[in-house]
């Protein structure tokens, strides 16, 4: 039995070097000892469902990947790995953006217990003079993102065409007296080109650039009515484990039931992200640049792994625009819950 089970493996490995990927055009060079010890170990492990050529395919990714790694030079110290976790996002949007019935998560998805001592009942109370409003500091916050591509290569090699849908809501589930309603509720679609290209910034290397339209609405009717509409930028740099963003925009069109937004929303965001051992800390900083840094804020974000894909998120939010209801009104707020997707 056991000779017979080595001369399987060998007669696969032998399959698997031979026969080169359907979709190489060129065969690099290939260090085949450290490759047939890699087929080796996959084929020990797979399981019955895997294919010879999936075998194949990511055993020659690794043996490149490692080759790469260590031919690098020390003049080049800030080249972007190829298991950073950035790539490694950009990576699996580009696996799954693909693929039917699946969905490519864009913000993190998460699902947690919130706690703001002092919530904002002022709006709700103006429009509800009849009823009382008094909400339970203590609510469920949820946030559910996810995008698609349109077309890819507008530009030769480059430019990808993307939308994308986030909702995040706030909702009163231990508030029995007032039938546990969804606070708030906000809609947030968007629309923008992305560019790819690598380019050294002040020792970050530039990864994506990103130029769209977002418009954000919590849907209702006045006197509660908030929305606004932007044209943004975005671009993300990376350096080992460290991701760094910035996000300007300016404010166009209608801002309905929120005229003075520009005021606490302010005009950029910066956020920047690390990665450790599974760990991924974020911290997230907006300002008006006019209100002499009067009206920051602030959030961290700490996501954690607990089982598989399942992650502990933690997140603190100190400032305005939490939500649109509370866009002008200072909150404090801590929640603690699951992540199931997160930046990277």
């Amino acid at each position: 039995m056991l000779t017979m089970k080595r001369a399987t493996i060998s007669a696969i490995l032998v399959a698997l070097i031979i026969v080169p990927p359907a979709h190489a055009t060129e065969e690099p060079e290939i260090d085949i000892e450290a490759l047939n010890q890699c087929l080796l170990e996959e084929v020990k492990t797979a399981g019955p469902e895997t294919t010879a050529a999936e075998i194949r395919d990511a055993c020659l990714i690794k043996v490149q990947n490692v080759k790469t790694a260590a031919s690098a030079t020390p003049d080049e110290p800030d080249e972007p790995a190829d298991d950073s976790p950035l790539n490694d996002r950009i990576e699996g949007i580009k696996a799954t953006q693909e693929l039917d019935y699946v969905i490519t998560p864009y913000k993190p998805n998460y699902l947690m217990a919130a706690y703001n001592p002092d919530p904002n009942n002022a709006p709700f109370q103006e429009a509800f003079p009849d009823e009382e409003i008094d909400f339970n500091p203590a609510e469920v916050k949820f946030q559910i993102s996810f995008m698609f591509p349109v077309v890819h290569n507008i530009f030769g090699d480059d430019g990808s065409l993307y939308v994308a849908y986030t909702n995040r809501s706030f909702w009163q589930v231990f508030d029995s007296e007032l039938s546990s309603p969804f606070r708030e509720t906000n809609h947030e679609p968007e629309v923008w080109l992305q560019f790819s290209r690598k380019k050294k910034i002040l020792g970050l290397t530039s990864r994506l650039t990103a130029f769209g339209f977002n418009h954000q609405s919590n849907g209702r009717n006045e006197p509660i009515s908030r929305s606004w509409n932007r044209l943004f930028a975005r671009f993300i740099f990376e350096k080992g484990h460290f991701v760094f963003s910035v996000k300007p925009w300016i404010i166009v069109g209608s801002r309905d039931g929120n005229p003075d937004i520009r005021d606490f929303m302010g005009n950029i965001e910066v956020r920047g992200a690390y990665k450790f051992d599974r760990h991924t800390i974020s911290l997230m900083l907006r300002n008006n640049l006019q209100s002499g840094f009067s009206k920051g804020t602030f959030e961290v974000d700490w996501s954690f792994p607990i089982y598989r894909r399942v992650r502990g998120y933690a997140q603190y939010f100190n400032g305005y625009g939490e939500s649109l209801i509370d866009y002008n009104v200072h909150t404090n707020t801590v929640g603690v819950g699951l992540a199931f997707t997160d930046y990277f």
